[in-house]
Order: C-alpha cells, then structure tokens, then sequence
C-alpha cells in the first residue's frame, strides 16, 4: 500500500469513528499524565518526610497541579477533536493543529500562574529543597 493509499485509509477510519478518536486520545493523555505524577512522587521518595502532609499530601499536590493545568487542557482537547473529528473534517489539517497547539501551550502556561497551583509547588520545591538539603549535609558529615 502506498504512502497516499495508507493516508486516504486512515483519513476514512477517522470520519468512521470519530469519537474512538477522541477516546483514544483522551485514553493516553489521562495515562501518559498518570504516569509523569507516579515517576515524580516515585523520584522524589526522600522529601515525603518534608511535605506538611507526608507522602499523601505529596501526591495529592502532585495530581491537584497537574491535574488544574491538565484538566481544562484536556477538555479544550477534547472539544476541538470533536469539532474536527465529528463536525468538520474537512479541518483535519496540519496548519488548523498548529493553531490549537499554540492555543493549548498559551493556556497552560495561563493556568501554571493560578495561585493554588503555585501554592502546591511551593510545598512540592520547599521538601524536595530540605530532602536535598539534609542529603547534602549527611554527605559532607562523612
């Protein structure tokens, strides 16, 4: 099958299912954000002690900031592929992508200054900065 041949089969699959595609999508987004809040609650292990709420209120903070910049993103995500998917196919386009890319980066960088989301961060950096702390001057005392 030709390279064309390959891209008219997946444009055709894409009109067929159109909310497959959103579910999909929406699928590994939720999966892929899971994951990056487990490895850095995981990595971060030594600054649990630290944080006001111990490990729990680690990865609470952890999913709450992520989750307020990734949430609102996730649903501006999911209404523009159903627009494109299921309403206007005819937009299924690189350059209409673009845009929604630069429109989606511009609003999470919008809800990254929300101050509940920055208060996280201070608790997430204030244990992470005594967990690093304390390892410094345990290996300085060797």
């Amino acid at each position: 099958m030709s390279p064309a041949q390959q891209q008219a089969a997946s444009l055709a699959w894409q009109h067929a299912h159109p909310l497959l595609m959103v579910l999909i999508s929406t699928a590994i987004t939720l999966i892929v954000v899971t994951l990056i809040v487990l490895i850095r609650w995981l990595v971060s292990q030594s600054a649990w002690r630290y944080h006001p709420d111990g490990a729990s209120g680690f990865i609470k903070d952890e999913f709450v900031r992520w989750g307020a910049i990734l949430v609102p993103y996730l649903a501006l995500s999911i209404g523009f592929k159903v627009f494109v998917y299921d309403l206007h196919p005819e937009y299924n386009k690189p350059e209409i992508w673009m845009g929604f890319a630069v429109v989606a980066i511009a609003f999470r960088l919008f809800l990254r200054r929300l101050p509940f989301v920055k208060a996280m961060g201070r608790h997430i950096d204030a244990a992470k900065a005594q967990a690093k702390a304390e390892a410094k001057v345990t290996r300085a005392a060797r």
